[in-house]
């Protein structure tokens, strides 16, 4: 079912808590921490799950800076009401996980969710450096966090592939806790590295944002179809021939912004 009580009204308070911010600017920080206080004491309750805590945490606050720099009216309510409907199926998504690992639907949810996360956190740190006076490192510091934005979809796509492996009784090992933290942590150091590069291109910070999706999905993707044991040569080839066609296009119709930084 599309359907939950508890997430919908955590749903409700997150949308008005973004069109507070839409209405009085100055009220970000207030609601900022009021969206802290909702992940760690309400949300996190509802999924029981310590992992699944960083998916809302980071979509709320990533969505909360992205808000801010948007000027046009329109375009906030358009955002506010899309940022809504992802937190309703994060939180969904968490749910239904809280009581059968391998819901496909749920997992689903979830990659797409960590999907939304990551270009929200992305754009939002880029548009933050574009547009006001943010040091390289912190924005680093501010993407490094891709490992905790990840590591819910690995985690849930390893534990199906070990349910599966369970109800097959097949004899083929699944991959461990460390095993997916040190390929998230490969992820996050990819990331950075290549955040540190673009930072310099004469793109906006939406053009950018998307650059730096296509990228992360090329590699969370890899990590994530081998995690399922569903990794093949014909899927990566697929995947960043797709990949490069997307990103040679948005760059190619892109507007470039020649501004000096200083």
């Amino acid at each position: 079912m599309f359907f939950k009580l508890q997430p919908l009204i955590y749903s409700i308070f997150f949308l008005l808590s973004l069109e507070a911010v839409a209405l009085k600017e100055n009220w970000v920080k207030t609601v900022a921490w009021l969206l802290i206080i909702l992940t760690i004491i309400i949300v996190w309750p509802l999924t029981r799950k310590p992992r699944f805590i960083a998916l809302p945490f980071f979509l709320s606050l990533g969505a909360l800076a992205l808000l801010f720099l948007v000027d046009h009216s329109v375009e906030k309510q358009v955002f506010i009401f899309l940022a809504t409907g992802i937190y309703y199926l994060t939180l969904l998504g968490g749910y239904r996980l809280r009581f059968y690992n391998s819901d496909q639907t749920a997992l689903g949810m979830v990659n797409l969710a960590t999907l939304s996360t990551a270009f929200l956190w992305f754009t939002a740190a880029l548009g933050f450096y574009l547009n006001f006076q943010v040091k390289y490192w912190i924005m680093v510091i501010f993407v490094v966090t891709i490992f905790l934005i990840s590591l819910p979809s690995f985690c849930t796509n390893a534990k199906d592939r070990e349910d599966r492996l369970r109800k097959s009784k097949e004899k083929k090992e699944s991959i461990g806790l460390v095993g997916i933290i040190f390929l998230d942590l490969i992820l996050a150091l990819i990331m950075s590295q290549f955040f540190w590069g673009i930072i310099f291109l004469p793109f906006g910070y939406l053009t950018l944002g998307g650059s730096a999706l296509i990228i992360f999905y090329e590699f969370w993707d890899v990590i994530r179809l081998y995690l399922r044991g569903e990794l093949t040569r014909k899927k990566i080839i697929v995947n960043w021939v797709i990949g490069s066609v997307l990103l040679f296009g948005i760059l190619l119709t892109a507007q470039w912004a020649l501004v000096a930084k200083i």
